[in-house]
């Protein structure tokens, strides 16, 4: 699904995102529950030490560093060419037609672009047999239900499925301060089991910093997806009970 169509899916009320998926409800995006029911003292404390002017500044070249990465991502993986080296020509034309488009600044680009390299040069999307979706709605009607959009889901050689969602970062980040993406990955493993049927093998959260050029690739199992799915589904009910429609 394209990006552009998943977003047409989206309304915002009161600051929170929902998305209307067809089944006569409007459904809060993962993010937004992720956003509402989970400890935002840190983020809280860092807008209020630099000020609200330079923190919003700094979240957009954040913002934009990642969606130039995400889309180069998009181009290379759903290249017509079937050659290494012609599809990431491909998704360096695209990208950059796509920068100009969206006003992007060239540091953001540059960024952008560096944090797709660390993917690619590392040999990340070796592992990647068959793309099935790329920014796929799913929903699901458990806890009160909720939706969102999934990077990427595709199959490893061995005929696994993987749900996999893309990460940038300034630095390398640590197992515990993540939680919020487990929790997010999970969402969407249970939403596409409940909407297909097929429960995916696995799921994997990549992370490319600007520091290092070695990105990271968290993998979770069954049995810790289930962790954190449960952990999630807690929350949705909790936002359903303090956001009723």
């Amino acid at each position: 699904m394209a990006t552009a169509e998943g977003l047409s899916k989206t309304i915002t009320r009161k600051g929170k995102r929902y998305y209307d998926v067809g089944i006569g409800l409007l459904l809060p995006s993962v993010t937004t529950i992720l956003g509402t029911m989970t400890d935002k003292s840190g983020l809280d404390q860092w807008r209020a030490k630099i000020g609200a002017a330079k923190a919003d500044a700094i979240s957009t070249k954040a913002a934009n560093r990642g969606t130039v990465m995400h889309q180069m991502i998009e181009y290379f993986l759903l290249s017509p060419y079937t050659e290494r080296g012609d599809r990431l020509r491909d998704a360096q034309l695209k990208t950059a037609a796509f920068v100009l488009e969206k006003e992007f600044t060239e540091e953001e680009a540059e960024i952008g672009r560096k944090l797709f390299y660390n993917f690619y040069n590392w040999g990340s999307f070796d592992a990647i047999a068959e793309v099935v979706s790329i920014e796929e709605t799913l929903h699901s009607t458990k806890a009160g239900g909720y939706a969102g959009r999934v990077d990427t889901i595709y199959r490893k050689k061995s005929g696994e499925l993987v749900i996999s969602d893309y990460k940038t970062s300034r630095k390398p980040k640590k197992t515990e301060w993540i939680e919020n993406y487990f929790m997010q990955a999970a969402a969407y493993y249970v939403a596409y089991w409940e909407m297909t049927g097929e429960q995916p093998g696995s799921c994997e959260i990549w992370i490319s910093n600007e520091e290092d050029a070695e990105p990271q690739i968290f993998i979770m199992n069954r049995d810790e997806i289930r962790v954190h799915a449960h952990a999630f589904l807690k929350l949705v009910s909790g936002f359903h009970k303090s956001h009723p429609q």
